[in-house]
Parts: C-alpha cells; sequence; structure tokens
C-alpha cells in the first residue's frame, strides 16, 4: 500500500498502490492489455497492408508485367491511407473479452496468431488488388492500374475495421465504437476521392476516370476483407477461442 503502507514494504515491493484499493489492479491489469493490444492491431495494419503493397508489385514482376502500381502511389497510401486509421487504432477502446485473455509471456508481442493474420491478410489484399488490376487492364493499362490503386486504398482503409477485436463480430452491439476510427477512415477516403476526381491530381497520379461497372468491381472487391474476417471471427467464436 502506498499510502499506508511502510518505507520498508515499499521499497521491497514489486508493486505500489498509490491510493490503496485494490481494484485500481484491474483496472491497471485492463489498461494494460489496452494498450498491448493496441500496439498489436497497428502492426498487424500497417504491415498486412506493406506485404500487401509488396506483394503486387513483386508478382507483376515475376510475371514480367507492367507494374499496378507507382512510387507516388506507394506514397500515397503509406502517408494517408495507412497513417490516419493506425494513429486512431493507437487510440482504441478495450474490447469487452480483454479480461478473459490468457497473460502473455514477456517479449511475446508477435503471437502465433498475429503472424498467421498478417501474413494471410497480407496475401488476401495483394490478391484483390491484382484481379482488379487485371479485369481494368482489359479495357486499358490506366484503367487497370487505377482499380488497383483504388482497390488497395479502399481495402485498407475497411480492413481498419476488422482490427478492433479479433472474436467480436463488427456488427454485433458488444464490438468496440472508436469514434475517431471511423473519422479516420472519412479523411482518408476524402484525400483519395480528391486524387480520383481532381482532374490536375488525377493527371499527377497517372490515374483515369473509371465507369460505372468498373467502380461496382471494385468497391465489392474493397470490401471483401470484411467479409473473410467476419468467417474467421465466426469459426474462432464456435471454437471458443478468446483471441
Amino acid at each position: 500500500m502506498g499510502i499506508t503502507g511502510t518505507d520498508v514494504a515499499k521499497d521491497s515491493a514489486a508493486m505500489i498502490l498509490l491510493d490503496d484499493n485494490f481494484t485500481t489492479i484491474e483496472a491497471a491489469v485492463k489498461e494494460g492489455r489496452r494498450v498491448y493490444r493496441n500496439i498489436q492491431k497497428v502492426i498487424q495494419y500497417l504491415l498486412a497492408g506493406n506485404i500487401a503493397e509488396v506483394l503486387t508489385i513483386f508478382v507483376s514482376m515475376l510475371f514480367n508485367l507492367p507494374s499496378p502500381l507507382l512510387a507516388v502511389h506507394i506514397l500515397f497510401i503509406n502517408l494517408v491511407t495507412d497513417t490516419l486509421p493506425s494513429l486512431a487504432l493507437g487510440i482504441d477502446p478495450a474490447s469487452p473479452n480483454v479480461m478473459k485473455h490468457k497473460p502473455v509471456k514477456e517479449g511475446s508481442l508477435f503471437e502465433k496468431g498475429l503472424v498467421f493474420r498478417i501474413g494471410f491478410y497480407g496475401v488476401f489484399l495483394a490478391i484483390i488488388t491484382l484481379v482488379a488490376y487485371f479485369i481494368g487492364q482489359d479495357d486499358s493499362y490506366d484503367v487497370g492500374m487505377t482499380m488497383a490503386f483504388t482497390v488497395l486504398c479502399l481495402s485498407q482503409i475497411f480492413h481498419s475495421l476488422n482490427q478492433s477485436s479479433s472474436i467480436t463480430s463488427l456488427f454485433s452491439k458488444d464490438y468496440p465504437r472508436n469514434k475517431m476510427l471511423f473519422l479516420s477512415m472519412v479523411g482518408s477516403i476524402f484525400f483519395l476521392l480528391i486524387v480520383l476526381f481532381v482532374t490536375p491530381i488525377r493527371e499527377f497520379f497517372s490515374l483515369s476516370v473509371l465507369s460505372g461497372n468498373e467502380w461496382l468491381i471494385v468497391i465489392l472487391l474493397s470490401l471483401s476483407p470484411i467479409l473473410i474476417v467476419e468467417i474467421f471471427k465466426a469459426i474462432k467464436r464456435r471454437l471458443g477461442m478468446d483471441s
């Protein structure tokens, strides 16, 4: 106890309660777990996106195809699409089942499940980006590149919604709601629309105007990460997994 405890006891203690209230321990553990999980969310979100970018370009090089993404596209994604949602994820509220998680070992930030999710989602985002690229190429290279760029941006933005909980469904009332994440998504989409619809900026990015059907394909592909993650969450809930 920090108030009533003796100096000798405090010098030898591993933990000192400044308000002499044992419920403080529970609150501290919950906050610590929230911070720990938020760091994992940001890492998972950023690395999955980066893997998708690298794989998209690597596959095109492997098959000797024109690159689906230019350097300026990667720069925009890293500065806008990645940055705003990742900052918001850093202040995500704790999930309702955060205190049900098993204790983790010190230094085990990259848990086995986290490594798998980073790899799987990175590959999945790359696949849908390449699908958009190949569909658009039937029209022209510029259209294919525009569809690939747009899908990669939007899919990462929507995928940020999947980070708040690896168990609770996005459509559940128990899902943690983060107002700042929503605002960051709106901001990222706003900047993306400026790039796509303001002619001088669109030309600087070497992009083209998409048709209604092409936009429909882009939106469906961009929303697919939410569907995939919801399926994984349902499986994990059925198996009784807690994280």
